[in-house]
């Protein structure tokens, strides 16, 4: 049964109300348990996890419009992107990330979060860029010959500069790995 269907501010358009503030309240307590749990789960094993730096507002904001020529408005993705949305904020990754926090707080860990910018542009092992379109998947490194999947490699690429991160405060982006590597390149050369 739905709501609109109810006239409003009646016995059964209340009933109903009250029963779908409660499937809301379920599911809500249902995906925070998960993510506690799951939280938890990820540092059982590892005493330090690298994350990107997501501006989530970002990522569900809606399309610029497009227009045509004659003034009419042209496709500009937005059905499709408004499915993904929904699924970004359905499953709450913002909560997910501060309640990563929280726990690797609670158990004497850490959260480092890495800027994205660039982490698909670079190839995670010699750090040159490497440019490429949005549809391009597959990564292939002229300097060093590396030949991977595009998301596996930024993946690698996060990994290293978190690790750099541990060791040396300021680096949390590729920019500054770049340049950390660059003035190590330098003092090694005699």
């Amino acid at each position: 049964m739905r709501l609109a269907k109810k006239s409003k501010h009646s016995k059964p358009w209340k009933i109903l109300k009250r029963k779908i503030a409660k499937l809301h309240q379920l599911i809500a307590r249902q995906r925070l348990d998960w993510q506690f749990k799951l939280a938890y789960h990820l540092f059982s094993d590892v005493s330090v996890i690298f994350i990107e730096d997501l501006q989530i507002a970002n990522l569900v904001r809606r399309c610029q419009a497009k227009l045509g020529g004659n003034g009419q408005f042209l496709p500009n993705g937005q059905s499709a992107k408004s499915g993904l949305n929904k699924s970004l904020q359905d499953a709450a990754f913002g909560q997910f990330v501060q309640i990563l926090e929280y726990v690797a707080w609670k158990l004497g860990k850490r959260v480092i979060k890495v800027d994205p910018k660039g982490t698909s542009q670079h190839c995670w092992q010699c750090l040159s860029k490497v440019p490429k379109s949005l549809s391009e998947r597959w990564h292939s490194c002229p300097e060093c010959g590396q030949e991977l999947d595009r998301d596996y490699n930024s993946a690698l690429l996060i990994q290293k500069i978190g690790l750099l991160s541990t060791q040396e405060e300021d680096i949390t982006s590729v920019k500054t790995a770049v340049m950390a590597s660059l003035t190590e390149e330098s003092r090694a050369l005699p």
